[in-house]
């Protein structure tokens, strides 16, 4: 990260979650960076989808506070983008519209549109098919448009809901590269789900452990290895691994 990165983005205290008598968030609390990539993982089942739609707003927590920039998480005032397991993109728009999409709802100027989208369609390398729609591009293609819509509101949190989850292993690791390059070039703070411990150790700074419900934030693991990084590096192993061990349900 950069030095000026390291300031707080993100801060979340107390986050409970309950229905009716089931407690699914349990008093969650960790800050995020600016400009940090943070992976979220955790046994299946343990609400980590419960816990991106409550940061998000998109479902009201029963207690606790999730700020940005020191002032509580708004959808109406503040850009907090969200890319879903499922692709979303609008069939009827082509993909450069369906990349603007975001900004024309946030009422950016056209100009500043037209040059953000020309600019994140060059990094995610979708210029070529800009005037395409989505039913005539691959599976990969939708699921870059869709990350790429995220980052071009320039948020200032962007959730990822395993988006990679459903792709083949060759087009994850592809799509995987695709997001560090954006994350890297763009600056943004990005908050990824992820089931897949491998993935979370390749793109991200630092790993959310996340317990069995009621779920509380059971470890933080820090990756301190050098990008690109590289699966058989006897570091990555070993963060994989102890990843793995602290989220094994039968402890």
């Amino acid at each position: 990260m950069s030095a000026n990165a390291s300031a707080v983005k993100i801060s979340v205290t107390d986050l409970t979650k309950r229905f009716g008598d089931l407690t699914v968030l349990d008093n969650i609390a960790f800050k995020i960076k600016t400009g940090e990539l943070v992976a979220i993982v955790g046994p299946t089942g343990c609400g980590k989808t419960t816990f991106l739609n409550t940061l998000s707003k998109l479902m009201p927590p029963t207690s606790g506070h999730v700020l940005i920039d020191g002032e509580e998480a708004d959808p109406r005032k503040h850009n907090i983008s969200y890319v879903f397991q499922e692709p979303t993109c609008l069939p009827w728009r082509t993909v450069r519209e369906n990349v603007a999409y975001g900004m024309e709802i946030k009422g950016v100027p056209r100009g500043e549109r037209m040059e953000r989208t020309d600019r994140i369609m060059d990094i995610a390398g979708l210029s070529s098919c800009a005037d395409l729609y989505p039913n005539q591009v691959s599976a990969s293609m939708v699921q870059r448009i869709a990350v790429s819509r995220a980052f071009a509101v320039e948020p200032d949190l962007l959730l990822m809901d395993e988006p990679y989850g459903q792709l083949d292993v060759k087009l994850r690791y592809y799509l995987e590269d695709e997001l560090v390059n954006l994350w890297q070039k763009l600056k943004s703070t990005v908050l990824f789900v992820t089931h897949n411990i491998e993935e979370a150790v390749y793109i991200a700074e630092r790993i959310l452990v996340l317990s069995d419900k009621p779920t509380k934030v059971k470890a933080e693991i820090t990756v301190d290895i050098p990008r690109p990084r590289n699966f058989l590096d006897p570091k990555f192993m070993e963060i994989r691994h102890h990843v793995t061990e602290l989220i094994r349900w039968w402890w």
